[in-house]
């Protein structure tokens, strides 16, 4: 088999029912692929959405009792049949040519970790089911029936009939994003700092290096924020080649976080602690505050030639 895409889900029920739909039209190599969605300790339907779903994707469930992201996408790997290995979340929709032009790329070169551009559908952000407008409870009776909000509403078939639609909404980018974007572009003061590379979803690299890595560190546990970040900088030590693709791209189903961002700074403390390389707290303070990406990459790189 050549691809293995791994989705971890915890109850987002809702946002994985309307990822999944942007999986039908996926074509890599011929349809040789699978796709595994590691259930980790879902208390909602989750279980139910996916055994419907078994006959029309290539689809495997592995369970597992609510371990984090980082056990879950490696259990995913290590049922994985593909020679290559896609990690996606739950909540993003992918172009309908994404799985083959990465495969493509990895076919020149299997050295290299991929990913392309991730936009924001952020007007869905209040609504817990954003194809039936269901608000999450802190925006209920604040969204007015003829917000703009309620006009970025998604439909299953909206995303397998109509793509356009949802390009369309395509056009915000996070500030995360393009600080990856900046680290990519071989900019000055940021050439060092490639493994940005390994954001959470949208990644595809080879099986075989990813498993000789260790894959993802299970000490995060729970913790949210900079795990992915934490195996990029393993990857890049080891040689990999990180490559942002032009011509594709995901969208994110923006969400509240607050719950993550409160293991936000452990996450970062824990991978700065391990690796002791002054561009990691950098890089944990670049993400949320408000300062200009260039000045203070190349502010680093001075401080570090002293």
């Amino acid at each position: 088999m050549e691809l293995s895409v791994v989705i971890p889900t915890r109850n987002k029920l809702e946002r994985l029912a309307l990822s999944l739909h942007s999986y039908l039209p996926q074509r890599p190599k011929g349809e040789d692929w699978e796709l595994i969605v590691v259930a980790d300790g879902d208390s909602d339907n989750t279980l139910e959405l996916l055994h419907r779903w078994r006959e029309r994707l290539h689809l495997r469930v592995v369970m597992t009792q609510g371990v984090g992201q980082s056990a879950a996408r490696n259990r995913g790997a290590r049922e994985a049949s593909g020679r290559l290995l896609a990690f996606m979340d739950d909540d993003v929709l992918l172009c309908p040519d994404y799985l083959a032009r990465c495969m493509r790329e990895l076919d020149e070169r299997e050295e290299r970790v991929v990913r392309a551009t991730v936009y924001t559908l952020y007007n869905l952000r209040v609504f817990r089911d954003p194809a039936a407008g269901t608000l999450y409870p802190a925006y209920e009776g604040r969204v007015k029936e003829d917000s703009p909000f309620r006009q970025a509403l998604l439909q299953g078939d909206t995303i397998l009939n109509n793509w356009p639609a949802v390009s369309r909404q395509c056009y915000r980018q996070n500030r995360f994003e393009r600080l990856v974007q900046h680290c990519l572009a071989g900019v000055p003061g940021a050439q060092r700092i490639p493994w940005m590379g390994l954001s959470g979803s949208g990644v595809v690299l080879d099986r075989r290096r990813f498993l000789a890595s260790g894959g993802y560190d299970e000490a995060f546990g729970l913790w949210w924020g900079a795990e992915a970040l934490e195996l990029g900088y393993r990857l890049w030590r080891s040689g990999m080649e990180f490559r942002h693709l032009e011509g594709i791209y995901s969208a994110h189903m923006d969400h509240p976080r607050e719950s993550s961002l409160e293991t936000y700074g452990r996450s970062f403390a824990y991978f700065g602690d391990k690796h002791r390389d002054p561009d990691i707290p950098l890089i944990a303070r670049l993400i949320q505050s408000d300062e200009d990406f260039a000045a203070a990459l190349d502010g680093q790189q001075r401080a570090r030639a002293l």
